[in-house]
């Protein structure tokens, strides 16, 4: 199971991919990279002074709530307390955030990463920063419009079903 990594917008509507970044209508997509590759990225955010990308990230509660439901059917006490306390942490979480504050951190990540293209661990470290950038490069576009228009985003993670 593959993951995607999107901009939700505060309407609840997720962003789509620039036009600019596939005028010949090929159905490209955005944010199958980054995820991958998120704690390697959030690890070069903190040394670069930068919020860490998982800041942004809306984590849905209502995971949390099936996995305890399922862990008090089975009896299971510790994973039950384990929920109870993520689904309290999660609670506390802002829903939504300005577009400037995770341009900041994309800005950074991209400028990293083209003066050191291989930093990522990888097979292939050249085309996998190809690959993030381009993500990082949508991020960016996104962003920029959405705080032009002023309108508040969370990075939303989904489930890709490549079957």
């Amino acid at each position: 199971m593959a993951y995607w990594l999107t901009i939700e917008l505060q309407h609840g509507k997720i962003a789509p991919l620039p036009r600019a970044m596939d005028a010949q209508a090929q159905g490209l997509v955005y944010g199958t990279t980054v995820p991958q590759l998120l704690h390697q990225l959030d690890r070069i955010a903190q040394k670069l002074g930068v919020a860490r990308i998982e800041q942004f990230i809306y984590k849905n509660p209502k995971g949390y709530t099936k996995l305890l439901a399922e862990a008090e059917a089975e009896g299971n006490a510790v994973l039950a307390s384990a929920m109870r306390a993520e689904i309290a942490i999660l609670a506390e979480q802002p829903r939504w955030h300005e577009p400037n504050s995770a341009r900041q951190t994309i800005q950074s990540l991209k400028e990293f990463l083209a003066t050191n293209p291989h930093i990522l661990a990888d097979k292939n470290p050249q085309t996998t920063t190809e690959w993030t950038l381009w993500d990082l490069e949508a991020y960016d576009r996104i962003l920029t419009d959405l705080e032009h228009r002023g309108v508040k985003f969370a990075f939303v993670e989904r489930q890709l079903d490549l079957n």
